[in-house]
């Protein structure tokens, strides 16, 4: 064999393991996520950081659910779909989850933000109900903790909620949205004593709510003031900056991800 074979040989051999051993994310979105990974620049952090590392990191945004699903993403959503039935394999807008990880070593989702309106408990939690409240929130994310962990070769990033604009929720219904997300972040994957290495969080809430005691000009546990895109609109979708502060954040969290 000559010289100029081996070389191409060498390239294809090169080629073929580099390609066995990327990893594929799909991050499940609507449109605050969108704007995060848009905005934010996430797929040009993601292939900085795969020319650094050597990585080969193969990154696919979708918005999920979509029709023929209602536009929700709420623990109520993904249970419906994931666990209850309502997925349908053949149809990646509201694919099933053995779909997702057949094709992808990481998945990840988030909610809308009306996901943060949430009620005051009934004292009677339902895991099938659509009602948002944070009884129901839980035992949906208990659910789908199981199904997560029947998949542990598979890895899952859950993001955090994202607040709501101040004009746009009440303190009461600010103040559940904080303790879910402290009780997901803190509880959710250690209640049970058992481990679920699995699973990861991405705290978005934490990096664009306000969470000081007295915020100058935003009101607790609200999209922070320096993140609305209008300050006499309600409109909940954090604004440029905040994306661009967000999005190598969320780059670098799904990186992390596979340093191991």
């Amino acid at each position: 064999m000559n010289k100029q074979k081996l070389l191409w040989l060498g390239w294809a051999i090169l080629f073929s393991v580099q390609c066995t051993f990327s990893q594929k994310v799909v991050f499940l979105h609507h449109s605050t996520g969108n704007n995060v990974f848009m905005e934010g620049n996430v797929q040009a952090e993601i292939a900085a950081i795969n020319k650094t590392t050597g990585k080969s990191l193969v990154v696919t945004e979708k918005g999920f659910p979509d029709d023929p699903w209602p536009w929700s993403n709420y623990p109520y959503d993904y249970w419906k779909l994931w666990i209850d039935g309502s997925c349908k394999p053949d149809n990646p807008r509201i694919a099933c989850m053995k779909s997702l990880v057949a094709a992808y070593d990481l998945i990840i989702l988030k909610h809308c933000f009306p996901g943060a309106d949430i009620m005051p408990d009934k004292g009677k939690p339902d895991v099938g109900s659509e009602e948002k409240t944070l009884e129901n929130y839980k035992e949906q994310y208990r659910a789908l903790r199981t199904l997560f962990d029947t998949y542990p070769a598979t890895k899952f990033m859950v993001w955090t909620l994202a607040p709501l604009h101040r004009l746009s929720t009440t303190p009461e219904a600010a103040g559940r949205a904080h303790e879910f997300v402290e009780w997901v972040k803190h509880e959710w994957l250690s209640e049970d004593g058992k481990p679920h290495t699995n699973i990861l969080i991405f705290d978005f809430f934490g990096q664009v709510a306000e969470t000081g005691d007295s915020p100058v000009n935003g009101v607790r546990y609200c999209l922070r003031y320096e993140y609305e895109r209008d300050h006499n609109d309600p409109d909940s979708h954090p604004n440029t900056v905040a994306n661009l502060m967000a999005g190598p954040l969320f780059a670098r969290a799904i990186t992390g991800v596979f340093n191991e």
